[in-house]
């Protein structure tokens, strides 16, 4: 096997030393990443690896998993950034036509290999034993996935991940939640006096089934009856993805904390409510209290705005202070007592 390259370190007073990693896949692709440490050291015991959104590359949208990185670092843990085979800078390519089609395969595992592969080089090349896992949708339900299957997993920081599949949802009216359905009719009446949401009424380019869904929720409330929860599709056809469960209680029999952080104008929250948590409450109560969900209120799936991104940061360290109290304390401890100043390489 030919010798992978190595790239210099480089300095930076936020994202600390930042040096580009490449290693191979038990495929032999060639999978890229960012590796940051604080500055001067080596990675601990525990680091984090954050994992590819999607379609999406090591960056995140928007660039989310810098300011997380930055906050990461603080706290004296190091930080892996990877792209995934066929994402990025990484080897391969994904065969699929269709996005949804994507992103399916993304929910039923795709890249926990890949994720697998790259806790083996961080221990295999740093000493490193325990991971937390993080990453946004995609990221998020492969970390879930990968840390089923995989012991050295002793936490999932997950945003906004996703408890469906999306190749079985292309109709929104079927699998639309009470929640949703709830938010849609606000987002409607705010539209009634808007010509242009006339027009794509009239002209038929509205979801019509949704809006009907929607209007038939609204008059029974209206009359004072019980809200319906959506009709449950029927079995071959509920877009739940089966995989989540057996994964989501492997992690609290186990005992390793989690963190969901949601959107609250991202359906995915509601789904996760409705097709996941009301449907196993018996064997949710039976288990240990390690699942923290938060909500970041009016912000978008990807948190877009700083203000979000803040709060989200925030809970996150909150939250890691709580369960990872003796390794951030050993990990600061190791770390220097100023940074240095800034140079480029």
């Amino acid at each position: 096997m030919d010798a992978l390259p190595r790239s210099p370190m480089i300095r930076s007073k936020e994202l600390g030393d930042q040096t580009p990693v490449v290693f191979r896949n038990r495929k032999g692709l060639r999978l890229y990443g960012i590796l940051h440490t604080p500055h001067g050291r080596q990675p601990g015991d525990l680091a984090v690896v954050l994992l590819s959104p999607g379609v999406k590359m090591r960056v995140g949208p928007q660039r989310l998993y810098l300011p997380l990185t930055k906050r990461l670092l603080r706290l004296g843990l190091s930080v892996l950034r990877l792209d995934f085979h066929g994402l990025g800078d990484s080897d391969g390519t994904l065969p699929e036509d269709q996005l949804r089609d994507v992103y399916n395969h993304i929910e039923v595992g795709r890249f926990v290999e890949d994720t697998i592969d790259a806790l083996n080089w961080m221990q295999q090349t740093h000493g490193t034993r325990r991971f937390l896992l993080s990453g946004l949708c995609g990221g998020a339900i492969t970390g879930l996935l990968a840390g089923h299957r995989d012991p050295r997993v002793v936490g999932l920081l997950a945003l906004g991940i996703t408890p469906v599949l999306a190749s079985r949802a292309a109709d929104a009216s079927r699998y639309v939640t009470i929640g949703q359905l709830e938010a849609f009719q606000q987002i409607y009446l705010r539209r009634l006096f808007n010509p242009q949401a006339w027009f794509r009424l009239l002209t038929f380019r509205t979801d019509n089934r949704l809006i009907a869904r929607m209007l038939a929720h609204w008059w029974r409330k209206a009359l004072g009856g019980k809200a319906e929860p959506p009709a449950a599709p029927p079995a071959d056809g509920d877009n739940a993805n089966p995989l989540f469960p057996p994964a989501f209680f492997r992690m609290l029999s186990t005992r390793r904390p989690m963190l969901l952080v949601f959107g609250g104008g991202d359906r995915l929250h509601w789904e996760y409510e409705e097709k996941f948590v009301s449907r196993h409450k018996e064997q949710l109560a039976g288990l240990p209290s390690l699942v923290e969900v938060h909500v970041v209120e009016q912000a978008n799936h990807t948190l877009s705005f700083t203000p979000w991104q803040d709060e989200m940061l925030e809970v996150s360290t909150r939250w890691l202070k709580n369960h990872f109290v003796d390794d951030l304390a050993e990990q600061q401890h190791a770390a220097p007592a100023s940074l240095p100043a800034v140079s480029h390489t």
